[in-house]
């Protein structure tokens, strides 16, 4: 079994490999289901693992040209701090903020992997840090 650090790079391989062979409106959702069943049958993971492991790869993979990240000294579980390089700012958003986001049109549409399984409905309690 590989560790979750070595699967963050299959994962993030798969996806280089696989990006654009689903052109429909949900290539999201088909390229990471797709990568998250390759991880269970490589890394002999659960689907909980698989599926944040390979979600973390295609945040990587989708912001590689974004020069904005999250700043996790200053972010906490309610308030998150993005920091933007290019224009020397900083914004801050609460969860509340993001949720009331997503339950806008453009962002509301995105297909979710997990609608029916782990992350829609939040991660288990039980579920250990990667």
């Amino acid at each position: 079994m590989k560790n979750n650090s070595e699967l963050h790079y299959v994962a993030l391989a798969f996806l280089a490999e696989h990006q654009g062979e689903h052109l429909s409106h949900d290539e999201r959702t088909l390229l990471v289901e797709r990568c998250i069943d390759n991880l269970m049958e490589v890394g002999a993971v659960s689907k909980q693992t698989a599926e944040i492991i390979a979600l973390q790869a295609y945040g990587e993979r989708d912001s590689r040209r974004c020069r904005a990240y999250v700043d996790l000294n200053l972010s906490t579980s309610f308030t998150i701090f993005v920091r933007d390089p290019s224009n020397s700012r900083t914004r801050v958003f609460t969860v509340a903020e993001l949720i009331a986001l997503c339950r806008t049109p453009a962002l509301s549409s995105l297909p979710v992997p997990s609608a029916k399984d782990l992350l829609a409905n939040g991660i288990a309690a039980d579920s250990k840090p990667l």
